[in-house]
C-alpha cells in the first residue's frame, strides 16, 4: 500500500461531510448550548465511524495483498521448479543421444581423462579453479577410473545451457524478470560422481556426503537422508518423481536450504539425480514486493518446516515494532509460509486517513463552534428585513466593526457599496405604495442573488441600502453591480426599478460607519451626474 490517499475512497469521504454541513446548515439555526455539545458528540461519533470503516477496509486490503505475496511467491518457485525439470529432461535428452547417435570414442575420453587432476583422495576436474573450457563447474569422485565417466563430461555442459535458456518461446509462464542463482548439482549414480554448477576449492570443501560408497557406489539412501529425505520421497524420487527435502542446514552454505531433487533417467532406469537448492536469496527474489518497495522494509518472511521445526528466515523488517497484520500460507505438505507485516508500515499507508480524520473532525468542530457563535448572535435581535429577507440595520454591531478591521489589518480588501433606488416617491404618488413595496422587494432580491454568504446585503431602511463585500477590490466590485443590473433584467419585467450606488474601499484606520459615509457620498454624486436637475 504506499504512503499515497485511495482516489476511491475520497469521494466516499467527501460526500459524508457534504451530507454533515447540509444537516447541520439546516439544524444549527436553533443550536444552543446544549445542542452545540451533542452536535459535537454527533461529529465525533460520525467521523469516528468512518475513519474506523475505512481504516478496517484499508486492514483488509492489506491482508489480502499479503495474500497475493504468497501466491506470487509460491508461482515463481513453481517456475523455479519447471526449471529444474527442464534441465533434468535435456540432460537425460544428452546422456541419450551421446551413447544412441554417437558412442563412446576411446581416443576423445582418452584425451579427456589425461587432464584428470586429483586431490586429496578426490578426484575430477576444477578441483581447485576452472582449467576446463567446456567445463564451467567442479566434477567431484572417489571413482579413479575417468573411462568409466569421462564420456559424460561433454553432457554436463547442458545443465549451463539450460539455465541460461530455460524458457520455452512456447511457454506459458511470464516469470522472466526473476534471476534465481541456485547452487545445482548433478548426482550420477551409473559412474558415482557429483558435479557443481560453480567452482568449488576442493580443498576448502569436499561434498562427502554424496561420496560415500558401498563398494565404489555411491549409498543414495545415506546420502538422500543427510539432506532430511525419508523413504518414502526416496521411493517417489527413484520411481520419477520430482521431490522437495525438509529444511536442513547445508554444509556448504552453512544455511538452511530446500533442496529440489529431480530424476534423470537413461532409457527407463534412473542415471541419476538433479538437485536445485533454494536459499535465502532465492526465496527473497520469489517473494519481494518489488511494485511496493516501501512495503517490503517492513515485511518479515520465513519458511517453517512442519515435520521439523526448523525455519529459514529470509527477510527482516528493517525496523521492528509489532507484528499487526499476519498471514499463513502452506507452500508444499511439508512446509508453511509465514508474512507479517509491522505496525509501523500500517500507521504511515493510512497516515493520510489519519491527518484527514483529524482535520475533517476539527473542521466540522470548528464550524459547528462559529454557527453557534452566530446563532447567538442572530438570537439577541432579529437582524432580517421581512420585506427584503437581507440584514437590517442591526446587523452593524462592534462584533461586524471589529471583523471588518481584522480584515483590513491583514490586507484582506473589504469594500462598501452604498445602493439607493430611484425614482421611489414618483412610483409611490403615481403608482401606490404598494408597488413602491415591490421596487424595494425586488431591488433587494437583486442584490441577495448576486451577493455571496460570506457578504453582507444590508436594508437601512425605505430604500437604502448597503452591501459589505469581503475580499472584493474597488474594480471588483462594479461586478456585483453588473450582476445585479442583470438579475432586474431578470425579474423587473416592467422596467420599474432603477439605483443609483457608491462604492469605496476600506483602507488601513476606516472604521465601517467612515466607509458608509464615503460610499453614501458617492452614491449621490452618481446620482447628480444622471440626474442634472437634482445639482
Amino acid at each position: 500500500m504506499s504512503l499515497e490517499a485511495s482516489p476511491a475512497k475520497m469521494p466516499l469521504f467527501g460526500a459524508t461531510l457534504a451530507i454533515i454541513f447540509r444537516w447541520y446548515n439546516r439544524e444549527l439555526a436553533i443550536l444552543s448550548r446544549q445542542k452545540y455539545i451533542s452536535a459535537i458528540i454527533l461529529i465525533l461519533v460520525c467521523t469516528t465511524s468512518l475513519f474506523a470503516t475505512l481504516a478496517v477496509r484499508e486492514a483488509h486490503d492489506l491482508q489480502n495483498y499479503m495474500g497475493y505475496v504468497a501466491e506470487n511467491g509460491k508461482s515463481a518457485l513453481f517456475h523455479e521448479e519447471s526449471i529444474n525439470q527442464n534441465i533434468a529432461t535435456r540432460l537425460s535428452r544428452e546422456f541419450y543421444r551421446r551413447i544412441a547417435d554417437a558412442p563412446p570414442d576411446d581416443t576423445e575420453r582418452a584425451a579427456i581423462c589425461q587432464h584428470l587432476e586429483t586431490e586429496g583422495g578426490i578426484y575430477g576436474f576444477n578441483l581447485l579453479k576452472k582449467n576446463r573450457n567446456n567445463l564451467d563447474g567442479t566434477l567431484q569422485t572417489r571413482n579413479r577410473s575417468c573411462n568409466e565417466w569421462g564420456g559424460d563430461i561433454g553432457a554436463l555442459s547442458v545443465i549451463h545451457t539450460a539455465e541460461r535458456a530455460a524458457q520455452s518461446k512456447y511457454s506459458f509462464s511470464n516469470y522472466t524478470g526473476y534471476r534465481f542463482r541456485n547452487i545445482r548439482y548433478y548426482i550420477d549414480l551409473t559412474h558415482n560422481y557429483i558435479y557443481i554448477n560453480q567452482p568449488v576449492n576442493t580443498q576448502n570443501y569436499t561434498f562427502s556426503n554424496w561420496l560415500v560408497g558401498n563398494n565404489g557406489s555411491i549409498n543414495i539412501a545415506r546420502s538422500t537422508h543427510t539432506i532430511s529425505i525419508d523413504d518414502n520421497a526416496l521411493t517417489d524420487l527413484l520411481t520419477g518423481e520430482t521431490t522437495l527435502s525438509h529444511i536442513y542446514q547445508d554444509g556448504y552454505t552453512r544455511n538452511n536450504i530446500i533442496s529440489m531433487l529431480t530424476p534423470v533417467f537413461l532409457g527407463d532406469k534412473v542415471k541419476g539425480i538433479l538437485i536445485t537448492d533454494i536459499n535465502i536469496d532465492d526465496l527473497v527474489v520469489s517473494f519481494n514486493t518489488v511494485d511496493r518497495p516501501l512495503l517490503w522494509q517492513f515485511l518479515s518472511l520465513y519458511v517453517t518446516d512442519n515435520g521439523t521445526g526448523s525455519h529459514i528466515v529470509f527477510h527482516k523488517p528493517y525496523i521492528k515494532s509489532y507484528a499487526l497484520i499476519s498471514y499463513e500460507d502452506s507452500l508444499t505438505q511439508y512446509y508453511t509460509l509465514h508474512v507479517k507485516l509491522d505496525a509501523i508500515y500500517v500507521i504511515i499507508a493510512n497516515l493520510w486517513l489519519l491527518l484527514l480524520y483529524l482535520l475533517g473532525t476539527w473542521a466540522l468542530c470548528r464550524y459547528a463552534h462559529k454557527q453557534l457563535i452566530r446563532q447567538t448572535l442572530l438570537s439577541r435581535d432579529n437582524v432580517t428585513d421581512a420585506m427584503t429577507g437581507l440584514y437590517n440595520r442591526k446587523v452593524i454591531t462592534p462584533e461586524l466593526e471589529h471583523k471588518i478591521r481584522s480584515l483590513v489589518d491583514r490586507v484582506i480588501p473589504v469594500t462598501v457599496i452604498a445602493i439607493d433606488s430611484d425614482g421611489l416617491k414618483r412610483i409611490n404618488d403615481s403608482l401606490g405604495h404598494h408597488m413602491g413595496d415591490k421596487v424595494i422587494q425586488m431591488l433587494g432580491m437583486a442584490l441577495g442573488n448576486t451577493i455571496r454568504k460570506s457578504d453582507y446585503g444590508i436594508r437601512l431602511g425605505g430604500d437604502e441600502f448597503c452591501l459589505v463585500l469581503i475580499d472584493y477590490s474597488l474594480n471588483k466590485s462594479r461586478d456585483v453591480i453588473t450582476r445585479a443590473q442583470e438579475q432586474l433584467l431578470a425579474i423587473d419585467t416592467d422596467k420599474l426599478v432603477a439605483f443609483s450606488w457608491g462604492a469605496y474601499q476600506l483602507l488601513p484606520g476606516d472604521t465601517l460607519e467612515v466607509a458608509m459615509l464615503k460610499a453614501d457620498e458617492l452614491l449621490y454624486q452618481h446620482k447628480r451626474s444622471k440626474y442634472p436637475e437634482r445639482k
